[in-house]
């Protein structure tokens, strides 16, 4: 059986019949927006708090902060009385730094493809460096990358767009593209209904870039105090489709999939992203065919760690 590498769309290959933005900004290229299909927020307990948490961002302060974003893929073939189903805690990751800085401003009136919003987010990437130190030059060369996102006060996104500096690589733009997108796979989504230190509420979410996997963030809240909202955070991930069809036609099922998280952010009500705090969690994939024992197992992992600057 011949195995081609089972990798989900990847952000940086994103081909969209997307909306474009006006760009006032000449040294980067026209904004892409993407549109984002709304989350599924279902709230399990409500816990003792009588207030709905919304974001209140809107003309306030800019906000200054470091992503990092780590990333890694780990896949083998196996026999099947080999394999572990469960997901390890963490692996082999590559880091990307990306500094942002941006401000929330009231929304306007959509632009064709694009729906009614609340809120308008805009971010502006600083100079993001890499563990891959091969990769400095190309790195460098996307500072200045534009992250905007129109979206409501409870945190729901409904269009994401994307502009590139107009001199960045096509490695450089690859890379911090993709870290953009890992960013946004997991918004802060707030329940409709007034909650307090002990709720729980998950939200449902198609991975952006990364249309192969569904995802359910439980977000719990541990502590508010005023603005600042402490959450603990776990992610789990799976396929949306059952079966992959290699490149010699044979089929692969989706045998087992599960995730391994840990994760806490402190939200500021007042900024657009976390303002501190770390989320790690790795997805492990097992797939096999009818009529054979192996088994390739894929594990992804991710982590994103915000610092308020």
């Amino acid at each position: 059986m011949q195995f081609s590498r089972i990798l989900v769309a990847a952000a940086a290959a994103l081909t969209l019949t997307a909306c474009s933005a006006e760009q006032s900004d000449p040294s980067i290229e026209p904004a892409v927006g993407l549109p984002v299909d709304a989350s599924r927020v279902t709230v399990q307990t409500t816990g003792t708090g009588e207030r709905v948490l919304t974001y209140r961002d809107v003309d306030a302060a800019e906000q200054s902060l470091e992503v990092e974003v780590a990333e890694g893929l780990n896949q083998t073939l196996m026999q099947a009385d080999a394999v572990d189903v469960q997901a390890p805690a963490g692996g082999d990751v590559e880091r990307l730094t990306v500094p942002l800085t941006g401000a929330a401003t009231a929304a306007g009136e959509p632009a064709e493809d694009e729906r009614d919003a609340s809120r308008d987010v805009e971010f502006r990437v600083g100079q993001p460096s890499s563990s891959n130190l091969e990769l400095t030059d190309d790195i460098r060369s996307a500072e200045g990358f534009l992250l905007g996102w129109r979206g409501e006060d409870d945190g729901q996104v409904s269009t994401v767009r994307l502009a590139a500096p107009k001199d960045a690589t096509d490695e450089g733009r690859s890379e911090v593209e993709q870290a953009l997108m890992k960013l946004l796979s997991m918004p802060v989504v707030f329940p409709a209904e007034a909650v307090g230190p002990g709720a729980t509420w998950s939200v449902d979410s198609r991975v952006t870039g990364e249309a192969t996997l569904l995802q359910t963030t439980t977000y719990s809240i541990t502590a508010v105090d005023g603005d600042r909202v402490e959450l603990d955070v776990d992610v789990q991930q799976r396929p949306a489709i059952g079966a992959l069809t290699m490149e010699d036609g044979q089929s692969l099922n989706v045998l087992n999939s599960n995730t391994t998280s840990e994760g806490a952010l402190t939200v500021d009500l007042g900024h657009p992203l976390p303002v501190d705090g770390r989320v790690s969690y790795t997805t492990r994939v097992v797939y096999g065919g009818a009529e054979s024992d192996v088994r390739v197992v894929q594990d992804t992992t991710t982590s994103l760690a915000f610092t308020d600057s």
